[in-house]
C-alpha cells in the first residue's frame, strides 16, 4: 500500500509541474496576458474532470487489482510519451509557426492530454483503494495535493532557477517512471530493466540536446538562458549587422547605431526637462545605453535601475560592455535585482526622472499601465519631475489620470522620440523647454480606464488589441 501512496505523490508532482511548465512556454510566444493564464489554467481543470468523469464509465474500469495497477502504469507511460512528444515539437509552435491560431489550439491539446491523464489516474487509484474505506480515499486526495505543492515549489525555487526549463521534462519523465515501477506488477525483473534502459534514453535525448538541435537549427540564436522571471534570448538580426535581445519572445532592444542612439537621446531628453542635478530610476536595464548616457552627465547625482531578470543584465555584459562596464563601475549607479512594482511600492527614495522603456500592451502583464501603477510612480516623483514612457498600454486615458500633463517631443531632430514617447507630468513643463513639446490632444479622450481591479468605458475590441500575435522566427 505505501507503494500506491508514493506512486501517487510522484503522479501529483508530475501533474503541476507540467501545468506550470505548460504556461510558462504558452506565454513565450502569446505573453502573460490575463488571456493565457485563464486559458491554460482552464484547459488544465477541464482536463482534469474530463478525464475523472472518463475514469469512472464502467467500460474503463478495472477488472481486479492487478488490471487497475496495470492501467495506472499504462496511464504514465502515456504522459511520458506525451511530455516526450511535446518536447520536441513546441519550438515550432512557439518560435516557427506564423498562425496564432494554430500555437493556441496545439497548447490547448498540449495542456488537455497530461491533465486528462491525470484525473483517469486519479479514478484509477481510487479503484485500488477504495475497499480499504472512505478515509483513504481521503488519503488519496491529501497524498495528490502534497505532490501538486511540491511540483509547483520544484519547479518555481529549484528548476527554472538553478537548471533551466529544460529540467522540468527530465523530472515529468522521471517521476512518471518511478510510478510505473512502485505500482506495475513485473514478472521478471529484465522487463524492468529494459524500461529503465528507455526512460534513461528519453531522458538523454532531452539533456544532450542532440535531437532537437537537429530539429531546430536556430543559427541565428545566440544566447539563451531561462531565469524565474522569463526566457532571454539574444538572436542575430537577418542581416548579421546586429543583435535583438527578447524575453519570453517579446522584443526588447537591438544593438543597431539608431537604437543605442534613441536610447541616449532618451536620457538626454528627460535631462533637459530636469534642467537641475537629478535622481534617476531607470525600469529594465535592456541593453544598458540609457543607464550609461545617464551617468555620462554631470548632471546626475544617481542612476537606480531596477531589473527583473538576471540574465538580461549578463547579457548586456557580453553585447554591450562598454556601458556594462559604466553601469557597473561608476559610484552613482545601483543595479536593483527586483520586481517593477514591488520596489515603487516599497522605496522610500523620490526620484526628478523615472524611465520607463516597455511596449507592453495588457496592463494586466505584469501591472503596468494601470490607475494604481501610474500613482505609484507619482508618489515616487519630485515635484516638477517627468515620467518618460515608451507605450502607454491600452490607454492613454488612464495615465492621463494621474498624470494630468502628457507631452510628446515636436521639437526636429529627435523624430524617433517624438513617434514613440510621453513624458508624464503633474505640472506644465518649464517655459524654457516646454516650446520643444506638444501637449497629447484631447483626442484620446473617452478611452477605457484600466486600474488593478476593474475597467471603465471597454469594450471588447479594445480588450482583444491586448492578444497580439508575435513575430516568428525563421529556421536556416
Amino acid at each position: 500500500m505505501a507503494k500506491i501512496f508514493v506512486a501517487i505523490f510522484t503522479a501529483g508532482i508530475v501533474s503541476l509541474l507540467l501545468e506550470l511548465t505548460l504556461l510558462r512556454e504558452f506565454v513565450y510566444v502569446i505573453g502573460a496576458s490575463a488571456f493565457s493564464n485563464s486559458l491554460i489554467i482552464s484547459v488544465f481543470l477541464a482536463g482534469l474532470a474530463a478525464g475523472t468523469y472518463v475514469g469512472i464509465w464502467k467500460r474503463f474500469k478495472s477488472k481486479n487489482e492487478r488490471a487497475a495497477r496495470k492501467k495506472f502504469a499504462f496511464l504514465q507511460a502515456n504522459l511520458i510519451v506525451g511530455v516526450f512528444l511535446f518536447y520536441f515539437t513546441k519550438d515550432y509552435f512557439v518560435y516557427i509557426s506564423p498562425s496564432q491560431g494554430a500555437v493556441i489550439a496545439y497548447f490547448i491539446v498540449a495542456t488537455f492530454f497530461p491533465s486528462f491523464i491525470a484525473g483517469v489516474a486519479y479514478t484509477t487509484a481510487i479503484e485500488l483503494l477504495y475497499h480499504k474505506g472512505e478515509r483513504y480515499i481521503i488519503y488519496i486526495y491529501a497524498v495528490s495535493t502534497i505532490g501538486n505543492v511540491i511540483g509547483g515549489l520544484l519547479y518555481g525555487y529549484v528548476f527554472v532557477y538553478l537548471f533551466g526549463q529544460q529540467m522540468s521534462y527530465i523530472t515529468a519523465i522521471s517521476f512518471s517512471a518511478l510510478a510505473i515501477f512502485l505500482i506495475y506488477p513485473f514478472k521478471k525483473i529484465a522487463h524492468g530493466l529494459w524500461i529503465v534502459v528507455l526512460i534513461s534514453f528519453l531522458v538523454w535525448c532531452i539533456q544532450s540536446g542532440i535531437v532537437h538541435d537537429r530539429l531546430y537549427r536556430f543559427d541565428n540564436l545566440l544566447y539563451r538562458k531561462y531565469s524565474p522571471s522569463g526566457l532571454v534570448e539574444v538572436w542575430k538580426t537577418d542581416d548579421n549587422e546586429a543583435v535583438e535581445m527578447t524575453v519570453n519572445n517579446v522584443h526588447e532592444y537591438y544593438s543597431y547605431d539608431w537604437d543605442r542612439k534613441v536610447h541616449a537621446e532618451w536620457a538626454y531628453t528627460t535631462l533637459e526637462i530636469v534642467g537641475g542635478a537629478a535622481d534617476v530610476l531607470l525600469l529594465g536595464y535592456g541593453s544598458g545605453v540609457s543607464s550609461a548616457a545617464y551617468l555620462s552627465s554631470p548632471k546626475v547625482n544617481s542612476v537606480d535601475t531596477v531589473e527583473n531578470t538576471a540574465p538580461v543584465l549578463e547579457a548586456g555584459a557580453i553585447y554591450f560592455p562598454e556601458e556594462y562596464r559604466s553601469v557597473t563601475t561608476d559610484i552613482r549607479s545601483r543595479i536593483i535585482l527586483r520586481d517593477f512594482r514591488n520596489y515603487i511600492r516599497f522605496t522610500d527614495k523620490k526620484y526628478d526622472v523615472v524611465l520607463l522603456d516597455h511596449s507592453i500592451i495588457d496592463p494586466y502583464y505584469s501591472g503596468f499601465f494601470t490607475l494604481e501603477f501610474y500613482a505609484q510612480l507619482k508618489k515616487i516623483l519630485k515635484p516638477g519631475g517627468v515620467v518618460a514612457s515608451l507605450g502607454v498600454g491600452l490607454s492613454y486615458d488612464t495615465m492621463r489620470t494621474a498624470f494630468p500633463y502628457v507631452y510628446r517631443y515636436s521639437a526636429p531632430g529627435r523624430e524617433l522620440i517624438s513617434d514613440s514617447g510621453f513624458f508624464l507630468s503633474v505640472s506644465p513643463f518649464r517655459a524654457e523647454v516646454v516650446t520643444d513639446y506638444t501637449e497629447a490632444g484631447l483626442e484620446f479622450f473617452g478611452e477605457p480606464i484600466y486600474s488593478d481591479r476593474r475597467v471603465t468605458g471597454n469594450s471588447p475590441g479594445t480588450a482583444l488589441k491586448a492578444i497580439k500575435p508575435r513575430v516568428s522566427r525563421s529556421l536556416f
